[in-house]
């Protein structure tokens, strides 16, 4: 097992292992082999999902039994059943009825506030239990200027959740508080005081750096990216490349080699001890994300079963610390993130070795290939039914902007810090290069994005997949191997061939959340809906394949809509835009009703001018 790949995954960095020994020889672990693990954690992923109820301290006695008379196979079984019998007795819980009204106040906010169509979200900890909480005009304003960890005096009503949500679920969450009112802001608990004191120093450091490019830094270091620019993560979607802004095994990684010189100058069980005190502190600053809770519980195992001197493999320590995840919190199993991330760790843990391999050449170079590669195969069936497919461009935007990315992780640690001590101008000097490299990503980025080379589906994956299996088992069959390799090549430029072929002839597609795109060869119209997302509008048309918006229709002309249409002018150029009366985008039009305009392939004639603007699009004559 390559030291790159067990990082990528979250083990622990080849020299914290060098520098820190383990106090006598390395020894096998006793009980399970690697397989049995892998079964353990499968058997509590299925329990979780399954959500049967049933007596848990029942569960919990078998599992404490199997450990007793180390069985692996009754072992594998009792923690189904505790991870099982756990959700059951969490979606119980989260169903249960919550006393509505109006409630006034402490809460104690559990997640930073975000922005969420013109309102601010949070999640909160009330004395009706744990609450989604949401802010409109003064009372979200200051909300948004919280943190995680902050207790804050409020006022609100409380709505039973309606029916189960895997958004509630995954946070907790029991109900909905609306706020009328924010008051008084206390500090919060010790650890949370600290995280948010060195989240500020970090932040106070980059504040030199461009609004993009302070974003990009937040998310790429402490995995926030709530600030990003709907065109800066359209861009990183777009070029398969998500998943740096999030926390990940190599964050972990870098955060270990910060604080080795330190470490190896303690006992054993200081090391022990302050390895694990910086790793939950370092959860506490990345706000114990689901991507966050996978790494740095490897992180703990790894660094305990080698503080103990035992040798383990990191497919073993991914399962164990997969099992534990679930036993302790079932509801992970739908957390999407989750999954992501521990399917991204499973391919780089079992494929990335054998792939770089075959693929030879210089070593660096085949590790990180097969490291890109095996991470994109084993999250596609996860990624393709959520986002309608899989970035062909993510293979090579991820070699080159993934080194950046690590440089732009580990300079933030450490030079990102003291530039937050020291203050302005000697921040800004310290961030140079930091502004260099977030220059490099967002190039990359945008560049891969604008080459629009398609999108694998799963059928696709699946041929890739078969066609790596020839090349890593028929090693002496060199052709074999040579018609594997075309196959893959072929398949990956059948995305390519198809999206620069588009549409033959118009048609009208559901992009965003109530918007809709007609589309031809020649032409392009946007009926842009009322209450729409950026993002995810940006994100729709690029998997249409639209290149052009000739006329924008906002059916809304306020604030939300002017802003939509910026970006989408910034994304696609000028564009006529249609309003109706009274609207605030700049450089809009106010078309009359019964006037009707022919936009290449499309005739739109407007039904009504007042606000929502009502419009009726069809195909023109000889247009398809």
């Amino acid at each position: 097992m390559s030291e790159r790949a067990e990082s990528a995954a979250g083990a622990l960095p080849g020299s914290w292992r060098r520098q820190v020994p383990p106090p006598t020889g390395a020894k096998p672990a006793g009980l399970m082999s690697d397989r049995w693990t892998y079964l353990l954690a499968a058997g509590a992923a299925a329990g979780a999902a399954a959500a049967v109820p049933g007596p848990r301290l029942v569960a919990l006695g078998c599992v404490l039994g199997a450990l007793a008379l180390r069985r692996p196979l009754l072992l594998c079984a009792a923690a189904a059943m505790l991870a099982s019998f756990g959700a059951a007795a969490a979606v119980s819980d989260l169903s249960a009825a919550v006393e509505p009204g109006r409630l006034q106040g402490r809460i104690v906010l559990v997640s930073d506030p975000t922005e969420r169509n013109g309102a601010t979200r949070a999640v909160a900890d009330t004395p009706r239990g744990r609450m989604e909480v949401w802010g409109w005009g003064g009372a979200g304003a200051r909300l948004s200027r919280l943190a995680a960890g902050q207790r804050v005096e409020v006022a609100g009503r409380v709505a039973q959740a309606a029916g189960y949500s895997p958004r509630l679920a995954g946070a907790g969450a029991v109900g909905r508080l609306t706020l009328s009112e924010v008051g008084d802001v206390h500090p919060g608990a010790p650890h949370y005081r600290l995280a948010n004191a060195l989240r500020g120093v970090l932040a106070r450091g980059a504040a030199s750096l461009p609004d993009d490019q302070r974003a990009l830094f937040s998310g790429l270091v402490l995995g926030d990216d709530r600030d990003r620019s709907p065109l800066t993560a359209d861009d990183f979607r777009g070029a398969g490349l998500t998943h740096l802004l999030a926390v990940s095994g190599q964050n972990v990684a870098f955060v270990l080699l910060v604080v080795q010189p330190v470490v190896v100058r303690l006992g054993l069980w200081g090391r022990w001890l302050a390895t694990l005190a910086v790793l939950g502190l370092f959860a506490t600053v990345t706000r114990f994300e689901p991507s966050v809770l996978r790494a740095t519980v490897m992180a703990a195992v790894a660094v305990s079963v080698w503080l103990a001197g035992r040798r383990v493999s990191g497919r073993r320590i991914l399962a164990l610390a997969v099992a534990g995840l679930l036993v302790a919190q079932p509801l992970l199993v739908h957390s999407l993130a989750f999954r992501l991330s521990v399917a991204a760790s499973a391919g780089i843990l079992f494929w990335a070795p054998r792939l770089a391999e075959r693929i030879g050449g210089p070593r660096p170079l085949a590790q990180a290939l097969a490291v890109t590669a095996a991470a994109q195969l084993a999250v596609a069936p996860l990624v393709i039914p959520v986002f309608g497919g899989l970035p062909v461009a993510a293979l090579p935007a991820n070699l080159l902007a993934a080194p950046a990315a690590a440089a732009v992780m580990m300079w933030g640690l450490t030079g990102g810090f003291v530039a937050g001590l020291v203050g302005e101008p000697a921040a800004a000097a310290l961030h140079a290069p930091t502004r260099g490299l977030l220059m490099w990503i967002e190039g990359t980025a945008a560049t891969f994005t604008g080459l629009g080379l398609g999108q694998l589906r799963m059928a696709h994956v699946l041929l890739i997949g078969a066609a790596l299996a020839v090349v890593v088992a028929a090693r002496r069959r060199r052709g074999a191997v040579l018609a594997a390799w075309v196959a893959i090549a072929a398949v990956l430029a059948a995305p390519l061939l198809a999206e620069r072929s588009g549409p033959a002839n118009p048609v009208a597609l559901a992009v965003g959340w109530e918007s809709t795109l007609w589309q031809s060869p020649r032409s392009a119209v946007l009926l842009l809906g009322g209450r729409e997302s950026a993002e995810r509008l940006l994100g729709d048309i690029r998997l249409a394949g639209a290149e052009r918006i000739d006329l924008i229709v906002a059916t809304d002309g306020g604030a939300a809509a002017a802003s939509h249409v910026g970006v989408l002018r910034r994304r696609y150029g000028p564009a006529v835009v249609w309003a109706p009366e009274q609207n605030r985008i700049a450089g809009a039009s106010v078309p009359a009703a019964g006037s009707a305009a022919t936009v290449g392939d499309f005739v739109v004639r407007v039904e009504s001018e007042s606000r929502p603007l009502a419009v009726a699009v069809h195909a023109a004559s000889g247009g398809g």
